[in-house]
């Protein structure tokens, strides 16, 4: 009869405990919290001043499906596969490099403007506009940062040479040859020659 009183103590004198941690902490409002420290140090820090006229800019949005898995002759090996859907804006310009223009003036009506062939000047993804899907990984093939960064590297590329084939740097040229055409015009010039070498 001792042992069973003896064990009901015990009972009783942990349930007092419990009950006084779970007072204590549900009266202080104790809580977990993680703490982010994000250390920044300018490395180097430029001001450039631009000379450039952008005459296009082309807006785009895509989706991209990105798996990686090791395989062994042609068989997947399990546990080793990885993916994410992303979906991303972005936007190139392109344009003018003004500081290639030589100006020919050869009298007070005629004047002949050469410059550079138009160029890509941005091809730029924000980081606000990357959004993920579907992320999945296994135990010997972990997703990365550097898997998104090589996605978008090579997302970047191919929309270049995607834009500059459907003729961006043609609309750069023409756009820029009405602008600097208008602002002559503007200036009495009548007879105007622009020429890109």
């Amino acid at each position: 009869m001792k042992y069973f009183d003896n064990i009901k103590g015990k009972l009783v004198l942990a349930i007092i405990v419990v009950i006084l941690i779970v007072g204590i902490a549900g009266y202080t409002k104790i809580s977990m919290d993680r703490k982010t420290i994000l250390l920044s140090n300018k490395i180097e820090e430029k001001v450039l001043r631009l000379v450039e006229l952008a005459t296009v800019k082309y807006n785009y949005t895509n989706i991209v499906e990105y798996e990686d898995k090791v395989q062994l002759s042609g068989i997947s090996v399990p546990f080793t596969n990885k993916k994410f859907i992303v979906k991303y804006s972005g936007y190139i310009k392109a344009g003018i490099d003004l500081s290639t223009i030589e100006v020919n003036v050869k009298n007070k009506d005629a004047v002949e403007i050469k410059m550079a062939k138009p160029q890509i000047f941005e091809n730029v993804i924000p980081e606000e506009e990357v959004y993920f899907y579907d992320e999945k990984d296994s135990i010997f093939n972990k997703l990365s940062f550097k898997d998104l960064y090589v996605v978008l590297i090579q997302e970047k590329e191919k929309m270049k040479e995607e834009v500059i084939q459907k003729g961006i740097l043609n609309d750069a040229e023409k756009n820029g040859t009405d602008i600097i055409t208008s602002l002559l015009e503007g200036m009495g010039f009548k007879n105007i020659v622009i020429t890109f070498k």
